[in-house]
């Protein structure tokens, strides 16, 4: 057995003991068959335990929410959203909130084996026994998940099947719910925009009316009238090419909330996870929204209007994470955390403060355009883990149609730059099959990767694929179909001479189902329950997606890929999502798109 192995082998014994441990203490039903039967045949049984330092002891509420984001525990341990609305809804008095992830196959067919349920971490809940169940949607792939989880759960599928308070309700939110039709079918109600103000607001109207109201639809219509940004599908209506309607007194349009103050939102005392996550860190939202406006990027759009943390907050939230957890890395997060204006100074202040404790201050998303030598100064006094800039494409036109300005030999000079203060390995992000891209866009940015590798060092590459998102200037442009991107892939391969360029590409089947989950209408739902009952799960992993799977779905509910692909229509068109509000008024986004069509001329 390798050392890898033996590693991952004595993490699992102790994963195992902590389970014992934990179960014994909370002395749950279902502890002596996942003790016994369960867990010490799974992979990473940590997942699926619970007890990490900082969980909150709170038994008693009058609203039980359970959050889950529809992927591995190691991943939605990542996600900073779940965990701070994990961390909010705890400090109501009258609200609890739980977690539970997808299980693996491996725990899925044990669990079902055993009668095991979808079950909580926290008090090891069956998921149907809550009231409100929220899924963080930050993916479109690992929708597929989500009809696993409600069937591991016994809770039917389609909202229509379900009663209430039999079931609980079905809660989304994040940047999936700009356009919620793919999952209308599936789920009660969403969150549009910001939760830390509008998810308590639930919470409270829930419990409010719970007792007054007499049926699930009353239940609905009362939460959609006392709760800002709640879109309730139910209450409205799919017709053709998938335009929604509202049913008779439903607003037409519902507008995102938009928390104004994003000095409010911080957390304090994070969950410590027992296993390694994607992201173990302590981190510090920074700013919200980007002033920037690329053309393709939804969170920068949707996210608006921009609004910064106070910098003396910011601070103080790193320093108050880092004492309540042991990270010894804190991210500064945001779009693009250069362009937060005080960031020396939280650089500094952080800096300062943590002095003489091995911590590191990372920024994960930089803009070479935004880069100073006092960002880097501050970066190069900690632990030189990684530098991550996105370029996204390499000559002057698609810089133009995207509208992300860079000053010639930008990126050179940020490398340089990094390499005297040494940093080795730097990651870079480009896309490809945006609209209007020719065969020598491609090969000017393998001409750019071979210049670049030139200056030294080592350069990972990650090359997107692009998919049209709702809410931006280009959500009305054709998607690059599978062909297309791989004979793009080939040609830059094909040009690429350097040695110490490491690339990789997304698969174009999986950003194909990405688009069309995307920019879909309520049919698209159709499309994810019939891959999940023909063995789709996990799709957002590259090594789970079988092709021949969506395929197989595509086929059975007519959705085909040139439908996918295949513009919709105008700048202006109509669009499943009309009825949602975004970051900007429609006729910015029709503008912009607009500029990016002529700026491809």
């Amino acid at each position: 057995m390798g050392g890898r192995e033996r590693g991952e082998a004595e993490r699992a014994a102790e994963s195992v003991r902590r389970t014992r441990y934990v179960l014994t203490v909370r002395n749950c039903d279902l502890s002596r068959v996942l003790e016994e039967k369960v867990l010490p045949f799974v992979r990473r049984p940590g997942r699926y335990i619970g007890g990490e330092t900082n969980t909150p002891a709170k038994l008693q509420a009058e609203v039980h929410l359970l959050l889950s984001y529809p992927d591995l525990y190691e991943v939605g341990m990542s996600n900073h959203a779940l965990r701070l609305l994990f961390e909010l809804v705890n400090r109501l008095p009258y609200a609890a909130a739980e977690r539970t992830f997808a299980f693996w196959p491996d725990m899925a067919e044990r669990a079902a084996a055993h009668g095991v349920p979808q079950y909580s971490l926290e008090t090891f809940t069956p998921a149907g026994e809550f009231d409100i169940w929220g899924f963080s949607l930050a993916a479109e792939l690992t929708y597929v998940n989500i009809p696993g989880m409600l069937a591991a759960a016994g809770v039917p599928l389609r909202a229509m099947d379900r009663s209430w308070p039999e079931h609980p309700l079905l809660l989304g939110g994040g940047p999936g719910a700009y356009n919620p039709e793919p999952l209308a079918d599936f789920f009660d109600i969403f969150l549009i925009g910001d939760a830390e103000e509008s998810l308590p607001e639930l919470l409270a109207a829930y419990r409010d009316l719970r007792r007054e109201s007499p049926d699930r639809r009353s239940l609905l219509r009362e939460l959609a009238v006392r709760v800002g940004g709640l879109y309730v599908p139910e209450l409205y209506r799919s017709g053709a090419e998938g335009k929604v309607t509202a049913r008779e007194g439903i607003p037409a349009f519902v507008p995102k909330r938009v928390l104004a103050d994003l000095s409010a939102s911080r957390l304090s005392d994070p969950l410590v996870p027992l296993i390694e996550v994607i992201h173990d860190r302590a981190v510090v939202e920074v700013m919200r929204g980007c002033r920037r406006g690329c053309r393709f990027c939804q969170a920068g759009w949707a996210g608006r209007p921009v609004r910064e943390k106070a910098p003396e907050v910011a601070v103080d939230e790193a320093l108050t994470q880092i004492d309540a957890t042991g990270c010894d890395e804190v991210a500064l997060l945001s779009l693009s955390s250069g362009d937060y204006r005080p960031i020396e100074r939280v650089l500094a202040g952080v800096s300062s403060r943590l002095a003489g404790r091995r911590v590191n201050i990372s920024m994960p998303s930089l803009n070479a355009a935004s880069l100073t030598d006092g960002i880097f100064a501050r970066l190069a006094r900690g632990r030189r883990s990684g530098l991550t800039l996105a370029p996204e494409v390499a000559t002057e036109r698609l810089r133009r149609a995207i509208n992300k300005p860079l000053p010639p030999g930008a990126v050179a000079e940020a490398i340089r730059q990094a390499h005297r203060l040494g940093w080795r390995r730097l990651k870079l992000y480009y896309m490809m099959g945006l609209p209007g891209e020719k065969q020598e866009d491609i090969l000017a940015l393998a001409d750019q990767l071979n210049s670049l590798a030139a200056l030294g060092g080592q350069l990972s590459v990650t090359v997107s694929n692009f998919v049209p998102k709702p809410q931006t200037p280009l959500q009305w442009a054709p998607q690059a179909p599978p062909e297309v991107i791989s004979k793009r892939a080939g040609l830059l391969r094909g040009r690429l001479r350097a040695r110490n360029v490491r690339l990789k590409f997304r698969n174009p089947w999986m950003s194909l189902v990405e688009g069309a989950i995307s920019r879909g209408g309520r049919r698209t739902g159709d499309l994810i329950e019939a891959a999940w009952r023909r063995g789709a799960g996990f799709d957002d992993w590259q090594e789970k997606f079988r092709r021949e799977i969506w395929e197989e779905a595509l086929a059975e509910t007519g959705l085909t890929v040139a439908g996918i692909c295949s513009s919709l229509g105008r700048p202006g068109s109509p669009t499943p999502w009309d009825h949602i509000g975004g970051g900007v008024p429609r006729e910015i986004l029709v503008r912009e798109a607009l500029r990016a069509e002529e700026a491809c001329r």
